[in-house]
Order: C-alpha cells, then sequence, then structure tokens
C-alpha cells in the first residue's frame, strides 16, 4: 500500500450508474463497493456480476480488487471495485453457488434485506427469530471462501448469532447510532460492541433518513456526531465510512414497494443526503470535518479507509 492515505466507501450503490466513478474519482476514493445484486435470483444474479466484471475491464481507469495483493495497487486516477451482495436472495437456497459467485469476484455479502429470507430475519422483521440452520452454514462457506459478512439490514438477534457464529470480523457495511436516532436501519449499542469485540467494524451512512428525525434537516454535523459516538464506544479502529449513496433513489423505493420488496415503513418519507455531503465528490469535507473535531491523522486515515484495508486483507486472505 503507498503512504498516501486510502479512502474507501464500503456502500456505494451510485456505481450502478456507470457514469458514477468519475465522482467517486473527484472525491479521491481509491475504493468502492457497489450493490451488484440484492433481490435478484441466482439466474438474473450471475449475468449480473458478468456484466460488473466486463464494463471494469473494459475501463482503463477502474480495476476489480478481489485479493489482498489488490488492496496495494491504490493510484491517483484508477478506482477500485469490489463486489457486493446486499442480499442473499441470489444464493437461492444453495450454498454451492457461493464458490461460484466468490470466483466470479464477489467478496462482501449482507445476509439480509430489510425482511426474512432463508437466512435470517431483517431490521424490520416484528419477530426476529435468528439466524437458521441454513444461515449458520452460509456464514461458515463465506468464512471458508473470504467473503465478508455484512450485517447491515439485518435482525437484531440475527445479527448477534451470526457474529458468534463467525469466524472472521464480520461488518455493519451501512448502519448508524440508534441511541443517536431511534430508526429500525440503525443498531443499538449491543450490536455495535458485539461486533467491535471480535474485531469487526461499523460503516457510518449518509442517507438524512437515518441520521436525525428530520432527516430533511440533517448536516455534515449529524454525520460527524455518529462518527464521534461510535468512536467513543468502540474506537477509531473499528469505524468505517458505508455513506450509501444512491441517485434517483425515489423511483426504485416505488417500484420495489410495488413487487413488495419494501413497504411504506421500510424508509422514513425523506431520502436524500446531508447538506454539506451529497455525494461522493464531497467526501473531502468529511476528512476535514474530522480533522475539525481533533481527530489525530492516524484515526481520520483509519476512518477514511485504512479500517476497511485491514479487515478485508485479513478475510480475503
Amino acid at each position: 500500500m503507498s503512504d498516501r492515505s486510502v479512502v474507501v466507501d464500503g456502500c456505494a450503490p451510485l456505481l450502478a450508474k456507470r457514469g458514477a466513478w468519475q465522482g467517486y474519482l473527484a472525491g479521491g476514493v481509491d475504493l468502492a463497493i457497489p450493490t451488484v445484486a440484492t433481490h435478484e435470483t441466482p439466474l438474473e444474479a450471475i449475468p449480473r456480476v458478468r456484466d460488473w466484471r466486463k464494463w471494469i475491464a473494459d475501463n482503463d481507469s477502474l480495476f476489480h480488487a478481489a485479493s489482498p495483493s489488490d488492496l496495494g495497487t491504490f493510484a491517483e486516477g484508477r478506482l477500485g471495485i469490489a463486489f457486493h451482495f446486499q442480499n442473499t436472495t441470489p444464493l437461492g437456497e444453495s450454498l454451492d453457488l457461493l464458490e461460484t459467485y466468490w470466483r466470479l469476484g464477489l467478496r462482501m455479502i449482507q445476509l439480509t434485506y430489510n425482511h426474512r429470507n432463508a437466512v435470517g430475519d431483517g431490521c424490520m422483521d416484528p419477530d426476529d427469530r435468528g439466524l437458521t440452520a441454513f444461515g449458520r452454514d452460509v456464514v461458515a462457506e463465506m468464512n471458508r471462501l473470504g467473503i465478508v459478512v455484512d450485517l447491515s439490514h439485518t435482525g437484531h438477534r440475527t445479527t448477534l448469532e451470526a457474529i458468534d457464529a463467525s469466524e472472521h470480523p464480520t461488518v455493519f457495511s451501512h448502519s448508524n447510532a440508534q441511541r443517536l436516532f431511534d430508526h429500525p436501519r440503525n443498531i443499538t449499542d449491543t450490536q455495535i460492541r458485539a461486533v467491535a469485540e471480535r474485531g469487526g467494524l461499523v460503516g457510518v451512512n449518509a442517507v438524512s433518513s437515518f441520521l436525525r428525525s428530520d432527516g430533511v434537516g440533517a448536516n455534515l454535523s449529524d454525520l460527524l456526531d455518529h462518527i464521534d459516538y461510535l468512536v467513543e464506544m468502540i474506537g477509531s479502529n473499528q469505524v468505517c465510512l458505508g455513506l450509501d449513496f444512491w441517485i434517483d433513489g425515489e423511483p426504485d423505493f416505488g417500484e420495489w414497494t410495488e413487487a413488495g420488496l419494501w413497504t411504506a415503513d421500510d424508509l422514513s418519507a425523506h431520502v436524500g443526503w446531508p447538506r454539506g455531503i451529497s455525494g461522493p465528490g464531497h467526501i473531502p469535507r468529511l476528512r476535514q470535518g474530522l480533522a475539525d473535531r481533533g481527530y489525530s491523522p492516524e484515526a481520520i486515515a483509519g476512518i477514511m479507509g485504512d479500517n476497511w484495508i485491514r479487515l478485508f486483507t485479513e478475510v480475503w486472505t
């Protein structure tokens, strides 16, 4: 890894809009983790992964990050991309597909997306039944292959059981502190401590409606408040970025609601970005905000990217 400070956004669904990579480079991002699939079936997801691979191969400004050695090749003007599923639905109920996806370069999978699936329960389910037997097998196989277990959008009990079941550190890739704003997409102190005690990470999310009750009024300071809270609880070495920038979200939300994938309760009425950090090009303002709050250069480097690099290096090895 070079001596310059690395920047990683651990949740970058905006990259589905293929021109968005330029905004990440403008914001100084070295590695972004797009959502390659969420609710797709295996027959839909496998071609999507192949399409992402081709897109990256055809663009000299991009490279596919899938091994620890790839994490040492960052250079100005080039964006690394690591593949992420925000659900286990693309597995169907086949453990064998995990190795297929791994061979295609998938390196992080979120267990659920808000609602129950074959692995466990989502954060919007009223009765969280925990990790299923199949879910335990999925976690074990992800550990074997070196795929990061992501717990965002997942039910409280299911996350705690997955943390306990996993041999590797797990992550909440894009989740804020429920103590600061009581939203079901945010996570409790118990979850925060549990993931940190096993060496995992919590990535702060920039979606306004997860920062404060009047989401439309959220600003950069609110996002920094969530970082402060997490750092005070678990230390700067276990806090990272999962900013969750996504464009044209409202039409997607409508389509997913009609399809029964989201409900009106899944998100607050306002989906947008805090004043002062409304896209990847504004990420340097976050670095400056941390400096203004007195964070050391080492702590800033960890939060901005080094903590992700450390975890990926450990799990992908």
